[in-house]
């Protein structure tokens, strides 16, 4: 018996819509901040260690774009020269916030201030890169760890979320960003 294609659909839309990386945590997005929704108030660390609420740094942009990556996400190390470029470089001069916000080194294992060193040297990323050294502000804020990434969020200035999007990140990043420069 022949399987009809309209009948596979739903298994290609799912295979075609995963996530480009997953550390194997087996924990999903879907607690996850939605379009929206506030923000999370959680508070990271810089490549110097210093505490970052992040709230405070929403807050002090119009909007801001925050991607989470780790060292084993080959598509979050391959998105640093396209956020150069599309967000740090093409959008210069606007009051645009840039970050990625590190969340593991190994599968299971907390990000350094040596990865978010490295990130920014060694990938050379010129916008904030972040980490929660301890993985405890982050996932006490999202309902557990983040292992299923790129993981990307559009937050207007004044804290609500207006994009939320799991894989590859959008060839018009740019535009959706722009979308919510006052």
């Amino acid at each position: 018996m022949k399987t009809p294609l309209l009948a596979l659909a739903p298994a290609l839309l799912l295979a075609f819509a995963a996530p480009a990386c997953d550390s194997g945590g087996g924990t999903t997005t879907s607690p996850f901040p939605e379009a929206g929704d506030p923000y999370p108030a959680a508070t990271v660390r810089d490549c110097a260690g210093d505490a970052v609420p992040l709230g405070d740094w929403i807050a002090a942009h119009d909007v801001v774009y925050i991607g989470f990556g780790a060292k084993w996400c080959q598509a979050c190390q391959e998105e640093v020269p396209i956020l150069n470029a599309e967000l740090v470089d093409g959008l210069a001069g606007q009051n645009v916030g840039v970050a990625q916000l590190l969340v593991e080194d190994d599968p299971g294992l907390p990000p350094t201030q040596a990865l978010c060193a490295s990130w920014k040297d060694d990938l050379g990323a010129t916008y904030d890169v972040f980490v929660d050294v301890d993985q405890a502000s982050l996932a006490a804020h999202f309902g557990g760890a983040v292992t299923d990434l790129p993981l990307h969020y559009i937050v207007s200035g004044d804290g609500t979320v207006r994009l939320r999007k799991l894989g590859a990140l959008p060839d018009n990043i740019k535009q959706l960003v722009s979308d919510w420069i006052p």
